[in-house]
C-alpha cells in the first residue's frame, strides 16, 4: 500500500506537465507549403548538394517535433540500416524506417497535411546532414483514423519515388505479425534528436538507447484513457532518465530485427512516470499490408 500511495503521489506531482502533443504540426505544414515549389525544382539533389546546416537550432525547425534520445549512446547506420532521417524545408524533423524498397514507415503526426514534394529522406548515413542518399517521396498515406481518439493510430507510410537499392547501409526491417504481442524486453530506439533535456541543438550522429517495455496496465496509471490498445509504452517507469521523445517521432522501436513500435508521444522527456508512448505496429499490421502489400 505504501508503494501504491507513493506512485499515486508522484503521478499527481507530474500531472501538471502537459502532453507534448504530437498532433499539432501547423508550423511544419505551413513550411511544407512554402517548400513544395522549391522541392520540385530540387529534383536533382544528391549528397554533394544543399547539405543541411550543422547543429540546426530547434527554433529553426518545428519545436513540436523536436525531441530527443535521452540517456543513449552514439550509433551507426551499419547497426541500423533501416533508419532514415526526414528533411523538411532544409531541416531534420522526424525519423522513419525502411520496410521495403518502395516504402518507409513514420508517425502520422510527422507528415499529416504535408506535401510529398516537400519531403526528402536521407538513407544510408550515420549522419543526418551528409552522406548516404537523398530520396524523394511520391505519396504520403496517413492512417484514416489518426487522432480519433487523440494520439491514436499515429502511423503513416511513405511511397518512394524510386525503389531503393539495398546494400550494407540501406536495408528493410521486418514487421511483426498482426496482433503479435509486444515482448516485455528492452527495445532499441534510434534517431538524431536532442541528447539532453533542455538542449537546443540536435546531434549530427545517430544515437540509440535501450528502453524497457512498460506493461500496459502500469502505463495506464500515467496516461489513463489516452493510452489505447494501438499503443504501448517504453522507459524506466519510476525513475525516467532514458527515453526517446517526439522529435525522434516516426523512428522504430526494435527487438531482434523486428520493428514493434513507432515513436509517437510522451509527457515531457525522460521524466519519472512518463514513459514514451509508441504506436503498436502489430495492432495496425493489417492496415500496413492493405496499403503497401507487405
Amino acid at each position: 500500500m505504501v508503494a501504491v500511495a507513493g506512485v499515486l503521489l508522484l503521478l499527481a506531482l507530474v500531472s501538471v506537465a502537459d502532453f507534448q502533443e504530437a498532433v499539432d504540426t501547423e508550423c511544419c505544414a505551413d513550411a511544407a507549403t512554402d517548400a513544395a515549389a522549391d522541392a520540385a525544382a530540387d529534383d536533382a539533389q544528391n549528397t554533394d548538394e544543399n547539405e543541411l546546416e550543422l547543429d540546426v537550432e530547434l527554433e529553426a525547425a518545428c519545436p513540436e517535433l523536436s525531441g530527443q534520445i535521452i540517456g543513449g549512446r552514439p550509433s551507426s547506420i551499419q547497426r541500423h540500416p533501416y533508419q532514415v532521417s526526414m528533411v523538411l524545408n532544409g531541416n531534420s524533423f522526424c525519423g522513419g524506417f525502411i520496410i521495403s524498397p518502395d516504402y518507409v514507415v513514420t508517425a502520422a503526426h510527422c507528415v499529416q497535411n504535408t506535401s510529398p514534394a516537400a519531403i526528402r529522406l536521407r538513407v544510408g548515413s550515420t549522419r543526418r546532414d551528409s552522406g548516404g542518399r537523398i530520396v524523394r517521396v511520391a505519396s504520403v498515406i496517413v492512417h484514416p483514423q489518426y487522432g480519433r481518439p487523440q494520439f491514436d493510430n499515429d502511423i503513416a507510410v511513405l511511397r518512394l519515388a524510386r525503389p531503393l537499392t539495398f546494400n550494407a547501409n540501406i536495408r528493410a526491417i521486418k514487421l511483426p505479425q498482426p496482433r503479435q504481442p509486444v515482448p516485455l524486453v528492452r527495445l532499441t530506439v534510434t534517431g538524431w534528436g536532442l541528447t539532453a533535456v533542455g538542449g537546443r541543438r540536435i546531434p549530427r550522429i545517430m544515437m540509440e538507447a535501450n528502453v524497457p517495455v512498460v506493461p500496459h496496465w502500469l502505463c495506464r496509471l500515467s496516461y489513463g484513457q489516452s493510452l489505447t490498445s494501438n499503443m504501448f509504452c517504453g522507459g524506466h517507469f519510476l525513475i525516467g532518465g532514458v527515453s526517446s521523445c517526439q522529435g525522434d517521432s516516426g523512428g522504430p522501436a526494435v527487438f531482434r530485427d523486428t520493428a514493434f513500435g513507432v515513436v509517437s508521444f510522451a509527457r515531457g522527456c525522460a521524466l519519472p512516470l512518463s514513459p514514451t508512448v509508441f504506436t503498436n505496429i502489430a495492432s495496425l499490421r493489417n492496415w500496413i499490408r492493405d496499403n503497401t502489400g507487405i
